[in-house]
């Protein structure tokens, strides 16, 4: 571990932690090939919306959420809005833009009668954002088996140069490979979301299990740890 305790491995020097926050951001951003613009279409009325969080910390931005599927049936691709606005309802940010990482405008899959949270870490914004509001539209309908639930173990949160973070390690039980795997994490104290961020892994070969790290926008100090682990795909 480098001398100023940053966790990043690509951070060649000390930097201050809104540089450090800037630079892990910029980095998350490169994880995977950008999406079209969003088009979100019919609103989703198999889906309840809750905690929907603005969160700040050290000049960054997220909005998290609660997704609860109440279909009998799995759905895929589920597009979601998020809209930043300022106290005067000025819309400072939307994902509805291209070029993000397909994680920031989707849930790549969310399973029936399930929940899952979800994750923008990467809100950035010109002026004083006072709220946030998430949509969902309609996914696509599963017509094969889903990919295998992947699980988290040895999940534990840290502090690092007032940066927060999650470790855990990612367990892949079933033979296939899963690719593109999304996890999103919550912290949760007295049941409100304090800090939240994201990690995309991009393979997961079949029984085999990965380290991997989320760094956080807020602070997650005593507060309780939650994740969903979303893959993308399966395959050999």
């Amino acid at each position: 571990m480098a001398s100023c305790g940053i966790l990043t491995a690509s951070l060649s020097a000390c930097q201050s932690t809104e540089q450090e926050s800037a630079q892990i951001g910029r980095q998350s951003q490169r994880q995977a090939p950008a999406t079209g613009a969003l088009k979100l279409g019919a609103r989703n009325g198999a889906v309840h919306i809750s905690h929907v969080t603005l969160l700040a910390h050290e000049g960054r931005l997220a909005v998290a959420a609660e997704l609860t599927s109440t279909s009998p049936r799995a759905q895929r691709d589920v597009p979601i809005l998020v809209t930043v606005t300022g106290k005067h309802g000025e819309t400072l940010y939307s994902n509805a833009a291209g070029g993000l990482e397909p994680s920031l405008q989707r849930i790549a899959l969310l399973r029936a009668h399930q929940s899952a949270w979800w994750v923008d870490d990467q809100v950035l914004v010109t002026g004083a954002a006072t709220s946030a509001h998430v949509e969902v539209g309609a996914g696509a309908r599963v017509t094969t088996r889903s990919p295998a639930q992947p699980l988290t173990r040895a999940v534990h949160a840290d502090s690092q140069a007032g940066v927060a973070t999650i470790a855990a390690t990612l367990l892949n039980s079933s033979a296939e490979a899963l690719t593109k795997i999304a996890v999103f994490g919550v912290a949760l104290r007295r049941g409100l979301i304090v800090a939240a961020g994201r990690a995309v892994i991009a393979s997961l070969a079949g029984r085999a299990s990965a380290a991997f790290q989320i760094v956080l926008v807020g602070q997650a100090t005593g507060a309780k740890i939650a994740l969903s682990a979303i893959p993308g795909g399966s395959g050999g």
